[in-house]
């Protein structure tokens, strides 16, 4: 025990207090949260709380769990020694500890932005949804965001408490519970065979939905064929804006930095993108009418371009040999767009399991391909819940990207696993879901909401994901939304990466362990061990900087390394590029 300088516990036997449709066993998921992050930490069970927590610097209790005598003794004693705790979803009965009183469980609410500012609170500029939790009022601690209840009495959200020479911070709303749910949403009612359905998402169509300003009329889609009740032309200008799955998990790491910050400790972070990347670039292309003369015309396009796209394709006649041989010469993706229905096996269901194996093998051999990475169902069809990641297990499919439009409907930019999130122990899906934003503006949204989603996924260090129709690529509008896409995110910094590039990378950096060591050296310092199974080349690292620290040093394999200064989270780190493989070890002190 004590590899890391956090400590992460869960019970994965434990399900959540309270009642209602929400996930019961999401606890468990701060493990993907954390992983995705780049931060390492120890996975620990309630009884390691009551042995010595002496070599972490951070405790995280994940749930809010019932702790024996002898466990709530080891955290206080841990937080009076100078430790740091993290509480998510309640107290774990330690009210006192964390300078508050429980006043029964949260349901479902709406986290309020603060109006004083905060490093904890700092990512928050609107109010997000959470499902799950506790209701606490401050006492002794300081209250730092409040949350608005269903049934308008309100408590507080997150309490800051100082013990002994230790600090406690709790987060009252379920964290893990909102991102999970708000991601993998609710349940799609099955349907006639004939017909299928979209996922439904946990968000509120209305309160959560913001309205875009737009101001040019000509930079509008096409209106709505049905007046408003003021009988005026109706031009749709809401959507999800607000990437709240990604603002929570924003909550939860600046939590853990804010920790290490007081601490004056340079946590080693490996950073979601290499080169220094803040965010990246994604576009997909769903092959709904197959007509080969409007797929050449976008394949010209993105060459004169210089972008190389992922292309969902239906195994349906239309694109030819030549066509798909010019998208593997060129470097683009083929994907499959999974149109249910297509199967010869006609006894079984529109949504058939034997029908997308069979597309998945025929496009294999239309396109003459190895194998497919990524899919994306045809109309967004979805049926059930999790599912359908067992199908795309099954066939070897490694990236799913059906969840999204009108914005961040799932609450996301950055690429996630689901998870069985509704039994004890719960497994992960080896799937990789990469959510988009929406389709084809000019023609189905207004041009306008490309800059602003594209500034959301800039802001929340994720990928902005875009999809375009080769259907609609003779609109002239449309092209024109295709160059405005490409030359703002391009403007951002962003580079363009395909779906299976998306995949191959973040599979990779999740390989990589960070091993710590306390250093001897002068100052704050570091030394970790580094294990790359695969080569990652020009990973970025990034290191919790102390306040006031504007110099140091940093090492790779003995050699010094550059580094420079970037604000991540509203903190200050020292960041490394380097090429990774095997084994390394790198210090940094300041």
């Amino acid at each position: 025990m004590g590899d890391q300088s956090i400590g992460v516990v869960v019970d994965p036997d434990t399900p959540r207090r309270g009642n209602g449709d929400i996930p019961s066993f999401a606890a468990p998921y701060i493990s993907e949260i954390l992983s995705h992050a780049g931060i390492p930490f120890d996975l620990l069970l309630p009884d390691a709380l009551e042995a010595g927590l002496t070599a972490y610097t951070l405790i995280i209790i994940a749930q809010d769990l019932r702790l024996t005598k002898e466990q709530g003794a080891g955290v206080i004693e841990f937080v009076k020694n100078g430790g740091t705790l993290i509480g998510i979803a309640g107290t774990c009965d330690m009210d006192a500890l964390y300078g508050c009183q429980t006043q029964g469980n949260l349901g479902e609410g709406f986290l309020q932005a603060p109006g004083l500012p905060h490093p904890v609170t700092g990512g928050l500029g609107r109010e997000i949804h959470v499902f799950g939790g506790s209701r606490v009022q401050a006492t002794y601690g300081t209250a730092l965001a409040r949350i608005e209840t269903q049934d308008g009495a309100g408590s507080d959200a997150i309490v800051e408490h100082a013990v002994g020479s230790g600090r406690t911070l709790l987060f009252a709303p379920d964290l893990v519970t909102s991102v999970l749910h708000i991601q993998q949403s609710r349940t799609t009612v099955p349907v006639p065979p004939r017909e299928t359905a979209r996922t439904p998402p946990a968000l509120d169509p209305d309160r959560d939905q913001d309205e875009v300003e737009i101001t040019e009329i000509d930079n509008l889609s096409p209106p709505d064929p049905h007046p408003g009740p003021d009988g005026k032309v109706h031009y749709n200008r809401r959507l999800f804006l607000e990437p709240m799955a990604d603002a929570l998990r924003g909550l939860l790491l600046r939590g853990v930095y804010y920790a290490f910050k007081r601490a004056g400790r340079p946590l080693p972070v490996l950073w979601y993108w290499p080169r220094g990347l803040q965010s990246i670039a994604h576009m997909s292309h769903d092959s709904d009418g197959q007509r080969v003369s409007q797929a050449w015309s976008l394949y010209h396009l993105l060459d004169e371009l210089d972008v190389r796209t992922t292309w969902c394709t239906m195994p349906v006649p239309g694109w030819t040999r030549e066509f798909f041989d010019a998208l593997k010469k060129n470097g683009h993706e083929i994907a499959l767009h999974y149109a249910f229905g297509r199967s010869p096996v006609r006894r079984d269901h529109r949504w058939s399991q034997t029908d997308f194996k069979w597309q998945v093998d025929t496009l294999r051999y239309m396109a003459q391909i190895p194998e497919i990475v990524s899919n994306k169902n045809h109309g967004l069809a979805w049926q059930g819940r999790l599912e359908f990641y067992k199908w795309c297990e099954g066939k070897g499919i490694q990236v799913e990207q059906t969840h999204g439009d009108n914005g961040f409907a799932f609450g996301g930019s950055h690429p996630w696993f689901p998870m069985e999130d509704q039994r004890p122990g719960g497994s992960y899906f080896d799937v990789l879901v990469l959510p988009f934003l929406t389709q084809d503006p000019t023609v189905v949204c207004p041009k306008g909401f490309i800059e602003p989603l594209a500034d959301k996924c800039h802001a929340a260090y994720g990928v902005a994901h875009f999809l375009y129709h080769p259907s609609h690529i003779e609109d002239p509008g449309n092209e024109g939304a295709i160059r405005e896409t490409v030359a703002y995110t391009r403007s951002l910094g962003m580079e363009w990466w395909k779906s299976d590039e998306i995949n191959a990378w973040e599979r990779g950096r999740r390989r990589v362990s960070i091993g710590q060591e306390r250093s001897d050296g002068p100052g704050n310092g570091i030394t970790c061990k580094l294990t790359a199974p695969q080569a990652l080349p020009e990973a970025t690292l990034h290191f919790l900087m102390p306040d006031g620290g504007s110099g140091g040093a940093a090492s790779l394999d003995g050699a010094a390394v550059e580094y420079t200064v970037v604000e991540r989270y509203g903190q200050r780190f020292a960041q490394v590029t380097a090429d990774l493989s095997g084994e390394h070890e790198i210090e940094f002190h300041t």
